[in-house]
């Protein structure tokens, strides 16, 4: 790679660092352009050439986003659910910035939206493996509240807006997941 080039991405990573560094550290709402280009040390006008509006620039840092492999690796099932949701969210406040930023923009939901039908799969396959043998349809709705439980969604409303340390948050969230379980179980499905 040519110099120029290599200047260029990692001005560009420079400029995306810094938007996650202000939705870690401020809010949102203190997201500018100018704020963006200070925070990242460039001018106004260079962040311009990179990213022509807020939105493309959001979404670049949504974009930038994936969880780390060590993150969320591993065979998951209800006993072991809430040492892996304290690690699952542990890992998402060292990346608050681009959870944040997956929430804000229509190209972050696009890829929280990608990645829904792999979530489903492993929270089935985990209740299929752990003994979870009801009706398809309540098969579904369980797999559905249970990814909706682990989801970086209900982290940011437990933890952002709620005020719940992340580890806190994450064995409530495991609680609540095994709680369902025992129930769907009990009960042979989803009586709703």
């Amino acid at each position: 790679m040519a110099l120029r080039e290599q200047q260029r991405e990692a001005t560009r990573e420079q400029i995306i660092q810094a938007v996650h560094d202000v939705l870690a550290e401020e809010s949102p709402a203190a997201l500018s352009m100018p704020r963006i280009a200070e925070r990242a040390g460039t001018s106004l006008r260079t962040l311009y050439r990179y990213f022509p509006t807020k939105e493309a620039l959001v979404d670049a840092a949504s974009e930038s986003f994936r969880v780390p492999a060590s993150v969320v690796g591993g065979s998951v099932n209800l006993r072991t659910l809430p040492d892996y949701m304290e690690t699952v969210w542990t890992g998402f406040t060292e990346i608050i910035g681009a959870i944040r930023a997956q929430h804000i923009t229509p190209a972050g939901r696009a890829l929280r939206d990608a990645r829904l039908p792999r979530n489903r799969q492993g929270v089935r396959e985990s209740l299929v493996a752990d003994g979870i043998d009801i009706p398809e349809r309540d098969l579904d709705q369980l797999v559905d509240l249970i990814v909706t439980l682990m989801s970086s969604s209900t982290y940011l409303e437990m933890v952002d807006r709620l005020g719940h340390h992340e580890k806190d948050a994450a064995r409530l969230a495991a609680w609540a997941v095994a709680a369902c379980v025992d129930r769907a179980r009990a009960e042979g499905g989803i009586d709703l």
